[in-house]
């Protein structure tokens, strides 16, 4: 590539400040070449600062593309963390500029504010992406583009127009950035950058080259001057205190690098950007051409050897007409689409605007896209620094015979699905991106053992890992260490349970005295009678079956268990109306509540006993019987007795305590007897021959109002008792040789209350006109 000689050099005492496209092939060689001209003594590239004392990671033989990944978490797991990735691709200026300067030997810095440091105001932010918009869609009109990556590669990526690179993309970043003085996170950037030019001029030891995003460079030329003082820069201050900072290598993804998966200072289709910096356009264009062709075919999308020559010939003329020496990006991707569609498109094409595809793509352009998003991930060099919890986790993956990606399904009671299992609930408990259980028990040690795991490897995982590592050095510290951060930080018993239980999926034994103390303090201070049903199950279950955390009969979660159910107990009288919100979880508390009330039924010589039964039973007979307390409540403490097969509670107790109620109470009452003693009642003859007769006997309005109440009720049903009870409804009313389906057959979502009313009454005058008429 030649430049004028004008271009090659910097006036004297002024440093050369490139604006550049991060990830721009026409860009990186324009770095690559100025360095190369200049030869200068130090070379200032944007980047995070506090990552300048490890540059030399960078030198290590990676595979990219990679990024430096910053981050900034807080203790106060209330406040959300920061995270930003500084990506390098081959074709990236900043790692041309790396590269050539590490061959000159030239001292290298990066000098940009790291991401823990920035400021942010919305409200500016804003107006200097409108300000940035309305200067891009100026000149797309003034060039005809439709898009400004099409306006891109005409004006810059064009291999024939580098002889002006330099001065057309100057002039190109000072009109976008003409009139705007910056958003303050901007000003906050440009201003340290500038100490950075300055302090480097100051040295007097060469020249300076600084590679910047252009939309810095016009304030860069003009900020560096008026630096008074020319001292090393330090690193900014975090913007909060108390906040843990870092930055390492990670792998990146070329899908992306891609602007239209998001990344704003992106560049569209990275692989084919991958291939004009390696082979040049024209052979940029074979290589889309044969990729393209092969993976039309492997997907059995049209593609002949004819349609490819005509790709060929209509690319050329595309790239003539709008002024190509070489066919361009767009100029081919028109061209495939031209040439291969054959039926009219219902979404514009996918490079004309940015963002997701939308629905209704046609097959072949998504193909299009995805093969020029590519696949590829980077991988860094062995011997790259790293926290060591990534390493170990990935040693643990291995460990169990894990490999990502990978849809698993374990089994937790053998030997190598419990292994498996632990390994990946620790690591879902540290919240790492990719790990996601789609299907098992959620209630620790229950059901058949059986968990469908789906693994990935999203672009966060690394990060999460990373960021992760300030809970431990090893997978199972890490995960300890957040359980018990978690488990302090909690408030109400519920969350602590929950993290209980995750901690006995994770196979984690450090239940410490102080935790249960305080979950026991947190019981006794409990108000919400609907809060203490999960923790009651999770609590029961470690203390029954777990065997592999040592929890099984332990003494101290006896003790803690004891104190939860006295106070469930004791909740279960003081309820007082509940709200609609709650019923479920109301419902709830009474299940688990009589589970274990239950399974110290069936022992009564157990000599760990967890609740003196008579006293246990006392209480839901006092609450059935109470007439203020609530009718979900008092059908609910029915319910259970039936369970228990208590001598004063059956089938004939239910209907009573129905006939008691208002008809406005009678779904709720209903609602609790069924979800506490469904197979009891809703297979017992005489308990749905009473009800229906007290039904039979309320007016229709009282009907219409209970109705929503009853059919949440029935609801707890499952199929095959469902159509046990529609049967028993046919035999009761001399209809068993209709199906059962039509009792169970589901009201159309028009049938309101108020409708079904309706016709309920066009029914009711029906049958008057035809009594009238003496034919009923």
């Amino acid at each position: 590539m030649t430049l004028p000689a004008t271009e090659r050099l910097p006036p004297a005492g002024e440093p050369l400040i490139i604006g550049i496209r991060h990830h721009s092939p026409a860009c990186a060689r324009w770095v690559k070449h100025s360095i190369e001209q200049l030869r200068p003594a130090w070379v200032l590239i944007e980047g995070p600062a506090d990552f300048n004392p490890r540059l030399d990671e960078l030198r290590l033989p990676h595979q990219l593309p990679i990024a430096i990944y910053g981050y900034c978490q807080f203790q106060d797991q209330d406040t959300p963390g920061i995270g930003a990735w500084t990506p390098f691709a081959e074709w990236s200026p900043e790692w041309q500029a790396l590269l050539a300067a590490q061959r000159l030997n030239a001292e290298t810095r990066f000098i940009d504010v790291p991401i823990w440091a920035q400021t942010t105001d919305d409200e500016d932010d804003d107006r200097g992406s409108q300000h940035y918009h309305q200067r891009q869609q100026a000149m797309m009109a003034a060039c005809g583009m439709e898009s400004s990556d099409a306006l891109w590669d005409h004006l810059f990526e064009d291999e024939s127009q580098h002889s002006d690179l330099p001065r057309t993309l100057d002039l190109w970043f000072q009109q976008l950035r003409d009139g705007y003085s910056g958003s303050p996170q901007d000003r906050q950037r440009e201003a340290y950058m500038a100490r950075w030019i300055a302090w480097a001029m100051a040295q007097n030891t060469g020249p300076v080259l600084v590679v910047c995003g252009g939309w810095h460079a016009p304030a860069l030329a003009r900020l560096w001057r008026s630096v008074s003082d020319t001292g090393e820069p330090g690193l900014p201050e975090p913007l909060l205190p108390g906040a843990v900072t870092g930055s390492y290598l990670t792998p990146y993804s070329e899908k992306r690098l891609d602007v239209l998966a998001g990344y704003l200072s992106g560049m569209p289709a990275p692989v084919w950007q991958h291939w004009c910096w390696q082979h040049g356009q024209e052979q940029a264009g074979q290589h889309l051409l044969k990729t393209v062709l092969t993976h039309l075919r492997r997907q059995h999308l049209p593609a002949s050897t004819a349609d490819m020559t005509n790709v060929v010939s209509m690319a050329r003329a595309l790239a003539a007409l709008r002024g190509h020496r070489l066919p361009l990006r767009n100029d081919w991707l028109d061209a495939l689409a031209g040439s291969l569609i054959k039926e009219a498109l219902h979404t514009p094409l996918p490079w004309s605007y940015r963002g997701q595809l939308q629905a209704g793509t046609d097959p072949i352009l998504v193909t299009l896209v995805d093969v020029l998003a590519g696949d590829r991930f980077g991988e860094l060099a062995a011997d790259t620094p790293q926290p060591p919890l990534p390493q170990d986790a990935f040693r643990e993956l291995a460990r169990v015979t894990i490999t990502l990606p990978a849809t698993l399904t374990l089994n937790r009671f053998d030997a190598a699905g419990l292994l498996q299992s632990q390994v990946l609930h620790r690591l879902a408990v540290l919240d790492i991106p990719g790990i996601l259980c789609q299907q098992g028990s959620t209630l620790a040690l229950s059901g058949d053992g059986e968990e469908q795991w789906t693994l990935t490897r999203p672009l966060q995982q690394h990060a999460a890992l990373i960021e992760a590592a300030r809970y431990g050095a090893t997978l199972e510290e890490a995960a300890r260490n957040r359980l018990e951060s978690a488990m302090t930080e909690a408030e109400g018993i519920a969350p602590l349970a929950a993290w209980l239980q995750r901690a006995a999926l994770a196979g984690l034994s450090a239940f410490s005295l102080q935790l249960l103390a305080r979950l026991e303090q947190q019981i006794a201070l409990e108000s919400e009678f609907e809060q203490m049903g999960p923790a009651l199950e999770i609590l029961y279950a470690l203390w029954r079956h777990d065997t592999v955390n040592g929890m099984r009969d332990a003494a101290i979660l006896l003790t803690t268990l004891r104190a939860a159910i006295d106070r469930t107990l004791w909740l279960a009288e003081s309820t007082g109306l509940i709200d609609a919100t709650q019923i479920n979880a109301h419902l709830h508390s009474w299940q688990a509540l009589c589970h274990i009330l239950r399974d110290e039924q069936n022992h009564p010589q157990a000599d760990d006993r967890l609740v003196l039964l008579p006293r246990a039973l006392a209480v839901l007979e006092r609450r059935f019987r109470a007439a203020d307390a609530s009718a979900l409540s008092r059908g609910a403490a029915l319910g259970a007795l039936i369970r228990l097969e208590h001598p004063s509670a059956d089938a004939e107790a239910a209907l009573a305590l129905l006939a008691t109620l208002p008809s406005a109470r009678l779904g709720e009452a209903l609602h609790g007897l069924i979800a506490l003693a469904r197979h009891q009642l809703a297979t017992h003859p005489a308990f749905v021959a009473g009800f229906n007769q007290q039904l039979m006997q309320l007016a229709d309005d009282q009907f219409i109002a209970a109705l929503p109440d009853l059919r949440a009720a029935l609801a707890w049903l499952p199929p095959r008792e469902r159509a046990a009870l529609a049967r028993q409804v046919l035999a009761h009313y001399q209809l068993s040789h209709l199906p059962e389906h039509l009792l169970q057959t589901p009201q159309p979502e028009a049938c309101a209350p108020a409708v079904f009313l309706r016709h309920q009454q066009q029914e009711q005058r029906a049958v008057a006109a035809l009594r009238a008429w003496g034919i009923l």
